[in-house]
């Protein structure tokens, strides 16, 4: 069976993915409080700095850390979920494999950063931005977490939406093509309203990020294009930001009357152009299967 079909079984049990949505996204907004907590006690504590958490102005490297390691959390708590509700083990959310598949990984970054680079460079050589003064300090740290914690982040929401929420939707149905567009339209809505974008150029940048990174997990058989073209997108972001000295407190702005935000439109067809390419890639061998039935119902072990 396909990846977003693993949960298929005679019982439709929507309530259960229900359960399952809220205890996901309740989650997320517990450790990104909790953390942010944390992180503020921090800054203020040792640092002396009152950072966006704690209703300060200072977007603070200790901040970013903590803001993406609790999204990050997704992941270990996406698969809890996965084994409370529904009995299977949370691997099955890497691929079809039950695996994280390191030659797939390796495929997607060659194909994508490439491509993700230069939009992103232009994307900003056109984009309207706003500069800052910036610690050397802070721009290092920042520079670091980029590299470092921003792809954790980005698996986490992965994880959470492209893993969970798409395998949860897609098993409310037993039509194989319903069930692919029912797990697509929810784990993408979503996806765009975790991030509470009032402007609707953000808005549909989100739902195109969601409907794409879905089709790619659909095809490939599991998360790690998806993955990469989120982490490269997020990281790139903010490397250029600290090159640029860029005012991330305005950059993460996505109220209503945004001005310049229908440049989003760019990395938003790049994206789609990617996605092209790896249903054109997989036309022969898409969308990847399973090697064997994974079981439903009482049973836990392939």
């Amino acid at each position: 069976m396909p990846y977003h079909r693993v949960l298929v079984s005679s019982e439709r049990r929507i309530w259960r993915g229900i359960l399952a949505i809220i205890l996901l996204i309740g989650g997320m907004f517990f450790f990104v409080i909790a953390f942010s907590l944390i992180g503020s006690e921090i800054d203020t504590r040792v640092f002396g700095r009152v950072n966006l958490a704690n209703g300060g102005t200072d977007f603070t490297p200790i901040y970013m850390a903590c803001n993406f390691l609790a999204i990050a959390m997704l992941i270990p708590w996406s698969m809890m979920i996965q084994r409370w509700l529904y009995g299977l083990k949370g691997s099955i959310m890497h691929s079809v494999r039950s695996v994280f598949r390191p030659a797939v990984f390796g495929r997607a970054l060659l194909l994508i950063l490439p491509i993700m680079t230069l939009c992103l460079v232009i994307f900003n050589w056109y984009a309207p931005y706003t500069t800052t003064e910036w610690g050397v300090n802070d721009l290092l740290v920042i520079f670091t977490l980029s590299i470092l914690i921003v792809p954790l982040q980005s698996a986490g929401e992965e994880y959470g939406f492209r893993g969970l929420v798409f395998q949860i939707a897609s098993s409310w149905v037993r039509s194989p093509r319903a069930s692919l567009i029912i797990g697509i339209v929810v784990s993408s809505v979503l996806f765009s309203a975790i991030h509470l974008p009032t402007d609707p150029w953000f808005n549909l940048y989100y739902i195109v990020l969601g409907v794409t990174f879905a089709l790619m997990t659909w095809r490939t058989g599991g998360l790690e294009y998806a993955i990469v073209l989120h982490a490269v997108n997020n990281s790139l972001t903010y490397v250029l930001a600290t090159v640029l000295r860029t005012d991330l407190l305005a950059d993460v702005d996505r109220s209503a009357g945004m001005g310049g935000s229908e440049i989003l439109l760019l990395p938003a067809a790049v994206i789609i152009f990617i996605t092209i390419i790896v249903c054109y890639k997989t036309r022969h061998t898409g969308p990847k299967l399973t090697p064997q039935i994974i079981p439903n119902e009482n049973q836990t072990e392939r």
